[in-house]
């Protein structure tokens, strides 16, 4: 690519109010861009071309984009003051190459007195603008002809001649800063040929020092370090994950590559996708293009010239391709986290952190993915963009929920004046794997008791409201028992984000409305609470709020609840006490009204163990001299079991029932002791997929509304047969 393409002026104001200009060097442009400025030598030669090509410019600063070097004027100066003398050491160099061909009287053979000098001599053009590779070969040079000192008669002057030009193009190199500093880095290092690491040190200096040391230690780490899991992700398997345990430390290590990664032809197919690259054209559009259309477009380019050019295998094709593509649109350091559905939230706290996530199997991971500015500006330009939303001063903060068939996410922006250091990103995924009620069992998260409760208020219609602290799964938890519904519900759903399943698969009925979220509801009318009121006229089995965050809305909540409607909803607290503190004080919601809750659960996280540490109800009959809630269910740390409180046939959401239907002690203890069977039964043996599941929770709540024989009947032919055919 022409150095007109890659290279231009850029004028920013300076700390002191004044207009410096820089020269940047757009590495992202040019097809040989390699993600390591210092360990290429192409891109050493470019930079020290392009610095030729101007140096009768004046500009304060030169940028290279790539790994954000900023060159300042002390530091390219004295290059300028190598590129001063560069017309005298190619004339003289000129002029020892042709000594050979005007004096030498064996020139049509090979030079018996220096038979290797002249190989010396070999400088490619762009060679020459590099100051140290220079001075390292003329010094070559004259070492060489001093060892070489007995010469006939007939040769004396030849050699004579070229020492004297070699010591006078030495003597000009070492009055220059640029070679003093490099000898002092040489006394330093130990090593006389690291050339592009002392570019490294001289542009970079103490970021030099931590950086090697960084790469020592992940080295080691990614080589010593235990892998405690490894598997790939993507349609195609294009990226592969390994975990790595840290010692003495709760975090582990998450590091994710291309699949060709430490494979034998990994140098083939980075050549391959080199290529690609330079082919794949970035197309112009009049109109916003979806993220997915445009994978999809420049993927189908991506196979039409691999399948022309190469002979790879149809998966190989299909794998470099979209490799490639995420290459070209720049997402291929944060694509393949979006895409692992074991990864619950991506972080990255300012431009100087590295990310960090949470897994759902191995939680808080650190990873060593950068972005440096150019990166940072286009993530903040996709969000814009589909968004539609400003990112400034005046407005420092986005979020946008991004959905396609790659991912579903929400994106989370803040810059200044909030955000000191001007960028941090918070992505919390929403497709994360769906866990169901017997992932939950499997997890110890609930225990098959709270299960068979929880499953018999279910399906009668009774309200259950989950609260905790942050991510402490109470999401989860409502989508795993809103899975447990029976088929003949309708059910209506309000979200300001959708973080309910979608059951079309499972011929389940749902209504869903999405609202305006806190950030600036454009009009009341789509605010959640007003959609929540008008559900009473939408007539709801059960209704799915999600997540309680203002006080209109739990106002609307208790409106509802007051008027019969049951269903499932989420509300941040610290514990049962400051639930209550919330609906109290802050909300303002009146104390008789809290008795139309009908179940509590208080869910809590260790680590990354999620967990019911407890099942609630309000107490109706509340004086001062009494809680205003009981427990149902605790959990116990000290014997890692659940206790149950107080008789199941006494809580306040069974006395309820006994009002209206013929419950008797007998019958429903009968029915718990079934629900209960059927959760051991599924927390002891071999995971059903989710259709299965949800299938056959369709036939339990079937039988449940029939008799207690039946019921019976169907579940031991059904556990006999799965037991016969596993």
């Amino acid at each position: 690519m022409a150095l007109k393409d890659l290279t231009y002026f850029s004028e920013k104001d300076s700390l002191e109010g004044k207009k410096d200009l820089f020269l940047v060097l757009d590495c992202y442009n040019c097809p040989h861009n390699e993600n390591d400025f210092f360990k290429s030598e192409k891109c050493i030669y470019c930079f020290l071309n392009v610095l030729y090509k101007y140096r009768d410019r004046k500009f304060d600063f030169l940028l290279i984009l790539c790994n954000e070097i900023l060159v300042n004027a002390d530091q390219f100066n004295l290059f300028l003051d190598y590129f001063k003398i560069l017309k005298k050491i190619k004339r003289v160099n000129y002029k020892i190459k042709k000594i050979r061909d005007e004096k030498c009287k064996y020139k049509e053979f090979k030079c018996k007195s220096l038979p290797n000098f002249f190989s010396l001599h070999k400088i490619k053009e762009y060679e020459l603008y590099n100051p140290i590779l220079i001075y390292i070969n003329f010094k070559n040079r004259v070492s060489y002809l001093k060892k070489n000192g007995n010469y006939d008669s007939i040769c004396q002057n030849c050699i004579n001649s070229i020492k004297t030009s070699e010591n006078y193009v030495l003597r000009l190199l070492n009055n220059l800063n640029i070679i003093q500093k490099f000898k002092d880095f040489q006394k330093e290092s130990g090593n006389s040929k690291t050339i592009n690491n002392f570019y490294q040190y001289f542009f970079l200096g103490k970021r030099f020092v931590s950086n090697s040391i960084e790469k020592h230690q992940i080295g080691s780490l990614f080589n010593e370090k235990k892998v405690l899991k490894s598997y790939n992700t993507g349609k195609y398997g294009v990226f592969k994950v390994k975990i790595y345990e840290n010692s003495y430390e709760i975090e582990k290590n998450y590091k994710v590559d291309f699949f060709y990664k430490g494979e034998q032809q990994e140098d083939y197919f980075e050549k391959i996708s080199q290529s690609l690259h330079q082919n794949i054209e970035i197309a112009e559009f009049d109109q916003l293009i979806s993220l997915e259309s445009l994978i999809k477009m420049y993927n189908r380019e991506a196979r039409k010239f691999l399948n022309s050019k190469f002979k790879l295998p149809k998966s190989v094709n299909k794998k470099i391709g979209f490799i490639t593509v995420l290459k070209k649109l720049n997402l291929e350091k944060l694509f393949p986290l979006l895409i692992d559905d074991f990864i619950e939230e991506i972080f990255l706290d300012s431009p100087k952190d590295e990310i960090y996530i949470n897994h759902q199997t191995y939680g808080r991971c650190r990873t060593q993915i950068r972005f440096n500015s150019k990166e940072i500006e286009r993530i903040k330009t996709l969000i814009r963009l589909y968004s539609g939303q400003r990112l400034d001063f005046m407005n420092p903060s986005i979020k946008f929920v991004i959905k396609n068939k790659y991912f579903y996410c929400r994106f989370s922006i803040d810059v200044e004046p909030i955000q000191i250091n001007n960028f941090a990103l918070d992505i919390r995924k929403l497709n994360k794997n769906i866990l169901t009620i017997q992932d939950l069992l499997k997890n110890r998260t609930i225990d098959p008791l709270i299960a068979a409760f929880l499953y018999f208020n279910v399906i009668r219609r009774k309200n259950i409201t989950v609260t905790g602290e942050t991510d402490t799964g109470k999401t989860t938890l409502i989508n795993a028992l809103d899975l447990l519904t029976p088929k003949e519900f309708r059910k209506i759903y309000v979200e300001n984000i959708t973080e309910s399943l979608n059951e079309f698969d499972y011929c389940k009925h749902q209504l869903k409305y999405k609202v305006d979220s806190l950030e600036g509801s454009i009009s009341s009318n789509y605010s959640k609470s007003n959609q929540i009121k008008t559900l009473l006229h939408r007539t709801p089995d059960t209704i799915y709020l999600g997540e309680i965050l203002t006080k209109d809305e739990a106002e609307a909540m208790f409106h509802c609840l007051a008027a019969g409607l049951r269903g499932f909803q989420t509300i941040h607290s610290k514990d049962i006490d400051s639930l209550i503190n919330r609906f109290i004080y802050h909300f303002n919601i009146n104390r008789l009204c809290l008795n139309d809750l009908d179940l509590i659960i208080l869910m809590k996280k260790d680590f990354n163990k999620r967990k019911v540490v407890g099942v609630f109800e309000i107490n109706k009959s509340y004086d001062t001299r009494n809680l205003i809630y009981n427990s149902i269910f605790k959990y116990n740390p000290e014997t890692e079991e659940w206790l149950l409180t107080k008789p199941l046939y006494e809580t306040n959401v069974i006395v309820d029932l006994t009002k209206y239907i013929a419950l008797t002690r007998e019958w429903f203890l009968s029915f718990i002791k079934i629900f209960n069977q059927i959760f051991e039964f599924l927390l002891h043996n071999k995971k059903l997929n989710n259709i299965e599941l949800v299938d056959f929770f369709h036939k339990i709540s079937y039988y449940s509304l029939t008799t207690i024989d039946q019921l019976e009947h169907f579940w031991n032919t059904w556990k006999k047969n799965r037991s016969l055919n596993p």
